[in-house]
């Protein structure tokens, strides 16, 4: 049902709204990050980015997408249930509902557009641009749906294929450099003294290549990305039943 609460009420009670016991051993903000591979300051920044999402919910006038990022918030938030549907939703003045997409072009479609509404609704409520690399834009948040997966990384070796390229350029200029040499019958070694010179530019620039391959390789290359889509409800254009749901398949 619609929001019994003025939207400046429902911005202050979020506000003070904490998501757990504060004194908890392992707070709602250390399950996020753990879950999603997150570092603890991302997690704390995804969480505030809920809830300006479940204030959108209640106040937008139409339905809204969240991100992969705070839909991830959201899953987890339901699982505490008390809360959830306790102080969270005397918060929002009514109980934000999540549904899974029914799958299908027709509901990408739509999804895909409430997305973009949503972004262009949280500036208008929040005086600026949602953040990127919390909210993407739709082509990349729905592109990267369907590869979303629960990984247990005690058991699976996840490496960020973005960080394999440095290494692969490096190894193919080498396998190109031998390739040419065993082509022309040259020795490796008088073909690289040739090669080189006395500018040696081509090793400088493959060790670099190496280099940066390697140091990527072993430092964690990314924040982790996890999660599903949903939208919001109460007075979010879900009629007057407060609905939400993923917008992925």
């Amino acid at each position: 049902m619609k929001s019994t609460l003025e939207p400046a009420e429902i911005r202050r009670r979020l506000t003070a709204l904490q998501f757990d016991d504060p004194e908890a051993g392992f707070s709602f903000c250390d399950r996020l990050a753990r879950e999603n591979g997150w570092a603890k300051d991302y997690a704390r920044r995804v969480i505030e980015e809920y809830r300006r999402f479940a204030f959108l919910a209640m106040t937008a006038g139409h339905e809204v997408t969240p991100s992969d990022e705070v839909d991830q918030a959201w899953h987890l938030h339901m699982t505490y249930t008390r809360q959830y549907w306790g102080a969270f939703a005397d918060a929002l003045g009514a109980p934000l509902h999540h549904n899974p997409t029914r799958g299908g072009a027709a509901q990408r479609a739509k999804f895909f557009a409430q997305y973009e509404r949503t972004l262009s609704a949280y500036e208008t409520a929040f005086g600026e641009a949602a953040p990127a690399d919390i909210w993407p834009a739709a082509r990349i948040r729905f592109a990267e749906a369907s590869f979303m997966r629960r990984v247990n990384t005690r058991r699976k070796l996840v490496i960020d294929k973005r960080l394999v390229w440095g290494p692969v350029v490096a190894l193919a200029s080498v396998w190109a450099f031998v390739a040419s040499v065993n082509a022309q019958g040259e020795d490796i070694e008088n073909r690289a003294r040739n090669l080189v010179g006395d500018d040696p530019a081509f090793v400088v620039i493959l060790a670099v290549a190496l280099l940066i391959g390697l140091l990527n390789l072993l430092v964690k290359g990314g924040r982790g990305k996890g999660g599903r889509r949903g939208d919001g409800g109460g007075s979010s254009g879900c009629g007057d039943s407060g609905c939400g749901g993923c917008g992925g398949d």
